[in-house]
This record gives C-alpha cells, sequence and structure tokens, in this order.
C-alpha cells in the first residue's frame, strides 16, 4: 500500500507492508501466532477492523501492537481511541477495535494477533514505554524473516522468539506501578521526542521539561536508554529517516530537510555510520532483505 490509495484494506495489501499472514496457526510454547502484520504506512492509511481483516475474529484472541516509529491512533468500540508513538507497545482484545490509521508522517508498526496457550497475565489497555527498542526491533526482523521461510521448523522457532518478546512486554508494563516520578518524567519526554522528531531539541529543552540538570539528565538517559540524551535524539532521526525511504516518495533531500538536518551531506554521513550504508541505498537493502526472506535455507 505505502500510503498511495485513499483506504487501505488489509487483504489489498503491499508484500512488504503485509508480509506475514500465516496460512494456519504456529504454535509455540505460550502462544498461538494466528498472524503477523509489519506496516509502513502514510497518513492515507486507514483500516476499518474487522471488515478489512482477511481471517475472523477469535474470541479468546490478543492484539499486541508495537510502534517502531511515527505516531497511529486506534478507535475502540466505546468511542475511545488510543495513540500509539514511536516507542510504544499495547495489549488490546480484536472484539473492542473498530479502526486505526497513521497519525502524521508516518507509522510503522508491528500488529500481532495470538491466543495464549498457557496462563497469561495480559495487562489490556495499558501503554508501555521502549525505551530503546533496537533489541525487540532487531529480533522481530528475525522474527518476520523465519516466517516468511514457510518451513515449520523456523515458524515454531520465530514464535518461541515472539513469545519471549511478549513475556518482556507483559513484564515491562506491569511494572508501570511502581515507577516513581521522575521516570514517569522521562517517559513523558520520550513519547514527546518520537512525537515531534522533526524538531530541533536541545538537551537543555530536555532538560527543562525534566526539570533537572544537564549532567543528571545524561546519568538518567544513560541508565535507561543507554545512550546520552544527544544519542538518543539522533538515532529517533535516523530511524525515522530509514523508515521514510522505505515508504517510498521521499527523495534523501527531502527526508533531511524534514528532519531539520543541516543539510543532506551530513544527513547522508550520520546516516550511514549507524546503519553501515548511504541512505540512497535503501530501496536496494530494503528488497534485499525481501527477496532473502523468501529464500529458505
Amino acid at each position: 500500500m505505502n500510503g498511495k490509495i485513499q483506504i487501505s484494506h488489509v487483504k489489498n495489501e503491499t508484500t512488504y507492508n503485509i508480509p506475514l499472514v500465516l496460512d494456519e496457526s504456529v504454535i509455540s510454547s505460550g502462544i498461538s501466532l494466528i498472524s503477523l502484520w509489519h506496516t509502513l504506512a502514510d497518513e492515507s492509511y486507514h483500516v476499518i477492523w474487522p471488515q478489512d481483516k482477511k481471517k475472523p475474529l477469535i474470541a479468546n484472541s490478543w492484539v499486541a501492537v508495537y510502534t517502531v516509529q511515527g505516531c497511529g491512533k486506534i478507535q475502540l468500540k466505546d468511542n475511545s481511541e488510543i495513540t500509539l508513538k514511536g516507542n510504544n507497545v499495547i495489549f488490546l482484545k480484536p472484539t473492542d477495535i473498530t479502526s486505526y490509521h497513521c497519525e502524521g508522517l508516518l507509522w510503522e508498526q508491528y500488529w500481532m494477533e495470538f491466543i495464549p496457550t498457557s496462563v497469561m497475565e495480559i495487562p489490556l489497555l495499558q501503554t508501555g514505554i521502549i525505551y530503546n527498542g533496537d533489541g525487540f526491533n532487531k529480533e522481530l526482523l528475525e522474527v518476520a524473516e523465519l516466517l516468511a521461510l514457510r518451513s515449520p521448523l523456523k515458524n515454531n522457532l520465530a514464535v518461541a522468539f515472539l513469545t519471549k518478546i511478549i513475556y518482556q512486554w507483559i513484564c515491562l508494563i506491569s511494572e508501570n506501578g511502581r515507577k516513581d516520578r521522575e521516570l514517569l518524567r522521562l517517559e513523558n519526554l520520550l513519547a514527546e521526542l518520537h512525537a515531534s522528531v522533526q524538531r530541533r531539541w536541545s538537551v537543555a529543552e530536555m532538560a527543562q521539561r525534566m526539570q533537572c540538570s544537564e549532567p543528571w539528565l545524561r546519568r538518567l538517559f544513560l541508565r535507561y536508554t543507554g545512550k546520552t540524551p544527544k544519542e538518543y535524539y539522533l538515532d529517533a532521526r535516523l530511524e525515522l529517516a530509514q523508515s521514510l525511504l522505505r515508504q517510498g516518495g521521499n527523495s534523501v533531500n527531502q527526508v533531511a530537510d524534514i528532519l531539520n538536518f543541516f543539510d543532506s551531506f551530513h544527513f547522508s554521513k550520520a546516516f550511514k555510520n549507524k546503519f553501515g550504508y548511504a541512505p540512497s541505498a535503501v530501496k536496494q537493502i530494503k528488497d534485499r532483505h525481501r527477496d532473502d526472506a523468501g529464500q529458505e535455507n
């Protein structure tokens, strides 16, 4: 789809947006995976649920939504609305959902349906904040590649990995009630950074939002994200840039301008330092990964 049509129907999505719709459920220790979706959407992306759904709803199933980049909104049957920004994860009941759409430039997310095969205390409608999504992003890409191989053994391995990720998210959300005010302020700051990555944030502005000194802000970021404030903000911009380039329709110069880099040269240099290849090569890298996933080792 890549946002080129007015209404996005799940059944008609492109291979990249929806690379994984399983022909039958894959059962591993912990969950039975019904389907996994990796979606890269723009402002025209709007799904009516379950009308556009490829498979029928299953009453005892769950939906986990993990937003990698950008922002999306989910509408529920009680007329409430959930906003998911670029570092959020949430668990929902599929029977509660009416629609969802991209809000703003881009929404890159993993949407997975599963049925627990053992006792899982899943937190409903509680948003979890991911401090450092690099590990989850890498693991989910590996899961997607394993599932695309269509090998029963590799599929079961993929779902075992996914079960571990889901348990990690459950544990993360369960800790919400034990967080101190400082950590909650940091979470709010991270959400604000992801919601407005394209603006130029200074460390001084971040410290002001946190109501703390810059050295203390640095210590907090290193403790919870493993990065300095500058590193975290730069990585967030570069990851969004990668997603915008994968989405198509944006040139390197346009993306550099959208995300307020000094110029395309500085943007390309920072991009290559992080990902190991130039931003102009994103499409070739994406296509090669897709081809590799379709070939069994």
